[in-house]
């Protein structure tokens, strides 16, 4: 049978208020007709608690005392002790861990400490993505960084889309047109000189004008009539 120990208690309080008050003394030694006692005053036959007079006299009776006395049996009294006991044993338990894990707090409260501060000195010379990614490495909050617009930033896509727009920049510069003047012919109008045009070489070397032309027209420059 399991015994309700904060019932028990309670009972027992209530008890031991309305009995007399203590100490109480065991007066055991028998007169001539036998009486025996509990009482509450150290002057035996004064303050009985429960008292026996035997078969020639009549007892006293002092009922809360006898019923406190009842009351706290040993039964009952082993079931307190127990109680108590597993109840320090339980607390001793809980202080140790409540020391360990205190411990444990402290060192990562240092460890945090220390990542932070090589989160925020690597931060100096790292681009703000490989920033936010050391932070969260070692669980640091970095307060100094604006907000991102949406948490889950996928910076591969991102890159995708600059290298798309460098690709369409570079197309855009590789057909564009570009007008020159040619150089001034070689003695304009004489016979056979109009095919050819100066080339400022050591060896004076001459070049034909219909080369030159599709050598220009091929760079995407566009040549602009006389």
């Amino acid at each position: 049978m399991t015994t309700d120990i904060t019932e028990l208690a309670q009972r027992m309080k209530a008890a031991a208020e309305k009995a007399t008050p203590g100490p109480w003394y065991v007066h055991d030694k028998p007169c001539e007709d036998g009486n025996y006692g509990i009482d509450t005053s150290d002057k035996e036959f004064l303050a009985e608690a429960v008292v026996w007079w035997g078969f020639a006299r009549q007892s006293i009776w002092r009922e809360e005392d006898a019923k406190y006395i009842a009351l706290a049996n040993p039964a009952n009294i082993l079931a307190l002790v127990e109680a108590l006991e597993t109840e320090k044993r339980i607390c001793a338990t809980w202080r140790k861990t409540a020391k360990s894990t205190g411990e444990k707090l402290e060192k990562a409260q240092t460890i945090n400490a220390a990542a932070e501060k090589l989160v925020r000195c690597k931060g100096r010379y790292h681009s703000e993505q490989n920033y936010r990614a050391l932070a969260a490495l070692f669980g640091v909050k970095t307060p100094d960084l604006p907000p991102l617009e949406h948490e889950n930033v996928h910076y591969a896509d991102a890159a995708e889309m600059e290298i798309a727009a460098l690709r369409q920049r570079i197309a855009e510069l590789e057909s564009r047109t570009v007008t020159v003047k040619l150089p001034q012919r070689l003695q304009p109008g004489a016979d056979g000189w109009d095919d050819w045009y100066v080339h400022s070489d050591d060896e004076g070397e001459y070049l034909k004008f219909d080369d030159v032309l599709a050598m220009l027209t091929a760079a995407g420059i566009k040549v602009e009539a006389e």
